[in-house]
């Protein structure tokens, strides 16, 4: 059990790893006022505003921005746990679990412009996608030519917050080239429970595809093809024009025979 940083813990076996999500603490102020220009003033003084919902409710709050963007940095928003302090207008304090549901920024300014959370409590568990990662180089990648495919980039994870894993990184070094590890054989801490199919495929290695090369002989009738269709065009409409040719000289000679027979006027 090796500690990351100040928040998360790394567990490890030969082949698989994951860290147990980042527990955060944040302050929030609890606001009465909801839309209208309120958000672009809270956003114009530095804070955030932010809003919590749970069990059919839904409670708007002010973060401060720098502490916000601090805690966020880097982190997976599904896979963090949040202790919120939230200080009503009194200065009364109540405290809340969340994970954080939706974050918002602004392209321009990289900030943070909106922060939704959802309300959790410690003893019932929860639902949440976990991203899975590789690690190492598959060998029939680097030896074998193939293609490592990454078929499935979350989990969706059942457990209690405690027991949360932010990320999965999976070990797939020994992968051959057709060989699969399924959502089955990825090894998972204890408390949690993986609902996918257990036979999905997370990481693949395949062959590429190679097109292949026409031979001489194929390529010979493809060439050759589109000239045998321009003769035989060219030898119909010769032989129509005889044909014409044939209906219109038995009609002049009708005509000449025709001539000869008059008898002359008187």
């Amino acid at each position: 059990m090796t500690p990351i940083g100040k928040v998360g813990l790394l567990f490890s076996s030969s082949n698989w790893r994951y860290t147990v999500a980042k527990r955060l603490g944040i302050k929030a102020k609890v606001r009465a006022e909801i839309g209208g220009r309120r958000p672009n003033r809270i956003r114009a003084s530095g804070r955030v505003p932010a809003v919590l919902y749970g069990a059919g409710t839904s409670q708007a709050l002010e973060l401060n921005g720098r502490e916000i963007a601090e805690a966020l940095h880097g982190a997976s928003s599904e896979s963090v746990l949040i202790d919120l302090t939230l200080e009503a207008e009194g200065g009364s304090t109540t405290k809340r679990m969340a994970l954080i549901r939706e974050v918002q920024h602004d392209p321009l300014r990289d900030t943070i412009e909106h922060v939704d959370f959802h309300a959790i409590e410690e003893n019932k568990k929860l639902r949440v996608e976990v991203p899975v990662h590789e690690l190492g180089e598959a060998v029939g990648v680097r030896t074998g030519g193939g293609i490592l495919d990454h078929n499935l980039r979350t989990l969706r994870v059942e457990c209690l917050p405690k027991d949360l894993p932010e990320r999965i990184d999976v070990d797939v070094s020994n992968l051959e080239v057709g060989q699969v590890i399924h959502v089955g054989e990825v090894k998972l801490p204890e408390g949690v429970t993986v609902l996918n199919t257990k036979e999905l495929p997370v990481f693949m290695v395949l062959l590429p595809k190679v097109e292949e090369a026409p031979t001489p002989e194929a390529a010979a009738a493809a060439a050759a093809e589109p000239e045998v269709i321009r003769q035989k065009k060219e030898g119909e409409e010769v032989g129509a024009a005889a044909e014409k040719g044939d209906k219109k000289e038995p009609a002049k000679a009708e005509a000449k025979e025709g001539a000869k027979k008059e008898p002359a006027k008187k």
